[in-house]
């Protein structure tokens, strides 16, 4: 994997966009249907209803995985997991299988970034996670509603859990991909919704 450049303890951080970004905002979830997206198994409990996705799963990886590919963005959405015994996440960048960045859930670690099938980008290593802890705080709200945003431009990557910043690096393992929503294999129903996207030009 590329070295990935922290920038989150800058001084001074801003929002990486560009003149050029467009103010339409794609639904990437339209309510009612699983419209656009694909499972990685086939054998496991999937649905819309109500405005939210569902998912279940048992002892698998199961990922929902949109079909359409995007370069540089800002994403928003909302996921509510189990209150324990979970593990979930946000790719983005990513393959079909999928392969890409991942948005990590999990506790105290929500909002942190790990390449899928390669390893973590931010926090790189165990050693670091105390500072990330540090960071973090307490945004992350087990079993409850969620609220994530993710800016890609170029190799910069940013990461907000309830409108708390927790990543801000720059790396350029995946330029551009398709987004997706974990759901690991463990613990109750999962909960997704008001998932969009926001392209922004060069």
């Amino acid at each position: 994997m590329k070295s990935a450049t922290y920038l989150l303890l800058s001084p001074v951080v801003s929002l990486c966009t560009s003149s050029a970004d467009t103010d339409d905002w794609i639904e990437l979830f339209d309510g009612k249907s699983l419209e656009g997206w694909t499972a990685n198994f086939s054998d496991q409990t999937v649905q819309a209803k109500d405005g939210v996705i569902e998912m279940r799963s048992v002892k698998k990886n199961l990922w929902l995985v949109h079909d359409t590919v995007f370069r540089d963005f800002e994403l928003v959405g909302e996921i509510k997991a189990p209150h324990e015994n979970y593990n979930t996440g946000i790719g983005f960048r990513c393959d079909s299988t999928p392969v890409g960045y991942q948005c990590e859930i999990f506790d105290e670690q929500s909002g942190s970034l790990y390449a899928i099938k390669q390893g973590w980008v931010f926090p790189p290593s165990k050693d670091e996670l105390e500072q990330f802890y540090e960071v973090a705080g307490d945004c992350f709200k087990r079993g409850e509603w969620n609220e994530y945003r993710i800016v890609c431009v170029g190799d910069r990557i940013q990461i907000w859990v309830n409108g708390h910043k927790t990543t801000d690096i720059r790396d350029s393992t995946f330029q551009e991909g398709r987004v997706a929503i974990q759901r690991h294999g463990r613990g109750d129903t999962h909960y997704y919704r008001n998932f969009k996207i926001r392209p922004i030009a060069d």
